[in-house]
C-alpha cells in the first residue's frame, strides 16, 4: 500500500470536485483533521470509510487503493496494515494515560478511606482532578490520532465522561456524606445567616471553603447534566440541580454527617445555573 499515492489521489479528487477538507469531512461524517491526515500521508482512511470516501470523490475503491493486486487481496492487505497502524504508538500512549488515571484515583481512595489519614479538601480535589485530566488526555489522543468517524468519537467521549463522572460522584459522596470530614451537625433554614456569619468572621479559609467552595463544587455536575445526560433545558436543568442539592443536604441532616443549610442550597444552585449560562454562551460563540 503506497500511502503517498493514496494521499495524492484523495487530495487531487477532492479539489477536482471543488470540495474543501471540511466539506468532504462533513459529507462522509469524519473530522476535518482526519481528511488532513489522509492528504498528507500521515494516516489512511479506516476500511469502513473506503466506500463512502470513494463515492464522495467519484472513484472506485480499487482506484483509491491503487494497487496491482486484485481488489479483494488489496483490501485484505490494507486492513492488516491499518490494524498495525492503529495498535502502535498512539494506542500505547492512550493506554498509559488511562492506566495512570486509575492509579491516581486508587491512591486517592487508599488515603480517603484510611481512618488514620485526613486529607484536606484541596488535596482530595487535586487528586481527583489529575485523575480526570489523564482520562481526558487519553480521550484526546485517540480522537486526534486514531478515531476518524464522528460516531466513534461520540462513543469514546461518552465513555470518557462517564469515567470522569464516576470519579466526581465518589468525591462528592466522600465530601458531603462521609462523616469523619464533618465537624458539626444541625439545621439552618434562615437564608443568608451562615453566609453573613462567615463573611463577618474574617476567616479566609472558611470563606474560601464554605462560600466559594459551595459556589463552585457543583459546577462539574452542571456540565455532566448537559453533556452526559443531555439535560439542557433551563427549567429542567434548574429543577434537577436543585433536587440533587436538596437531597444531599437532607441526607447530611438525616445521617448526622453535616449541617443541612439553606445557604448551601442557594450557593450550590446559583453556581450550577451560572455555569450553565456561561458554558452554553461559550459554545454558541
Amino acid at each position: 500500500m503506497d500511502k503517498e499515492r493514496i494521499a495524492a489521489l484523495i487530495k487531487a479528487k477532492r479539489k477536482e470536485k471543488g470540495l474543501t477538507q471540511a466539506e468532504l469531512a462533513e459529507e462522509i461524517h469524519v473530522t476535518e483533521k482526519a481528511v488532513s491526515r489522509w492528504e498528507t500521508g500521515r494516516g489512511t482512511p479506516d476500511i469502513s470509510l473506503l466506500l463512502p470516501l470513494s463515492e464522495a470523490l467519484g472513484i472506485q475503491v480499487e482506484e483509491l487503493l491503487n494497487g496491482e493486486e486484485s481488489p479483494v487481496q488489496e483490501i485484505i492487505t490494507y486492513e492488516e496494515e491499518k490494524r498495525k497502524e492503529l495498535t502502535g504508538k498512539t494506542m500505547r500512549k492512550a493506554l498509559l494515560s488511562f492506566v495512570l488515571s486509575l492509579l491516581i484515583f486508587l491512591i486517592y481512595l487508599r488515603y480517603e478511606y484510611d481512618p488514620s489519614v485526613e486529607l484536606n479538601y484541596l488535596l482530595r480535589l487535586a487528586l481527583t482532578v489529575i485523575a480526570s485530566v489523564f482520562v481526558l488526555y487519553g480521550n484526546h489522543i485517540l480522537e486526534e490520532e486514531w478515531l476518524e468517524k464522528e460516531e466513534d468519537r461520540a462513543l469514546l467521549k461518552k465513555i470518557s465522561l462517564s469515567l470522569v463522572f464516576a470519579y466526581y460522584a465518589v468525591l462528592m459522596f466522600n465530601m458531603t456524606l462521609f462523616a469523619r470530614y464533618h465537624h458539626g451537625t444541625g439545621l439552618n433554614l434562615i437564608p443568608f445567616r451562615t453566609i453573613l456569619t462567615i463573611l463577618t468572621s474574617g476567616n479566609k479559609y472558611s470563606i474560601f471553603i464554605n462560600i466559594l467552595g459551595n459556589f463552585i463544587i457543583y459546577m462539574p455536575l452542571s456540565f455532566f447534566l448537559m453533556e452526559l445526560f443531555h439535560v439542557k433545558d433551563f427549567k429542567r436543568h434548574t429543577l434537577v440541580s436543585l433536587l440533587i442539592i436538596v437531597i444531599t443536604e437532607v441526607l447530611q441532616y438525616v445521617t448526622r454527617s453535616g449541617v443541612a443549610d439553606i445557604d448551601d442550597v442557594i450557593l450550590c444552585t446559583l453556581g450550577m445555573i451560572i455555569f450553565r449560562l456561561l458554558y452554553l454562551k461559550r459554545r454558541a460563540a
